[in-house]
């Protein structure tokens, strides 16, 4: 018996002190000061259609974007709506003036018929979410 209420007695602290490190995502957002000053960038393009395609074939374009702002541009992450879409995008710092990418490659194995993906680009911009829409009809 004694041996059991230690046991739980242990994993109850350890609980604690696990639950003591972890921040609620609401007060993370309040903590965190702006690490880079806003800026803005444009793209020459914010949609792109490949057209026709077959089924199974690895499709891919690059989104060229400029930084339009007076301070260093920063890609935060890229997330597209789908499994099926992936992004590489400039990790580095663009400084004003300069010129980025975002390249997309959609994997149309198992799609038909008109498919259109969304990729939501985060940056120290305003608007902070840019929007990229790639479509391809699948036969």
């Amino acid at each position: 018996m004694n041996t059991i209420f230690k046991y739980i007695i242990s994993v109850f602290i350890t609980l604690f002190f696990i639950s003591c490190n972890i921040k609620n995502t609401k007060d993370v957002e309040h903590e965190r000061p702006e690490k880079h000053a806003v800026t803005s960038l444009a793209f020459n393009e914010t949609e792109y259609d490949f057209g026709t395609i077959t089924s199974g074939e690895f499709v891919t374009h690059r989104f060229v974007f400029k930084n339009t702002g007076n301070s260093a541009l920063f890609i935060s992450k890229v997330l597209a709506d789908c499994g099926c879409t992936i992004a590489d995008y400039e990790k580095s710092e663009i400084k004003p003036g300069e010129e980025g990418y975002v390249e997309l490659v959609f994997n149309s194995e198992g799609y038909h018929g008109l498919q259109i993906k969304k990729v939501n680009v985060y940056a120290n911009t305003t608007p902070k979410v840019h929007e990229l829409t790639i479509a391809a009809t699948v036969e």
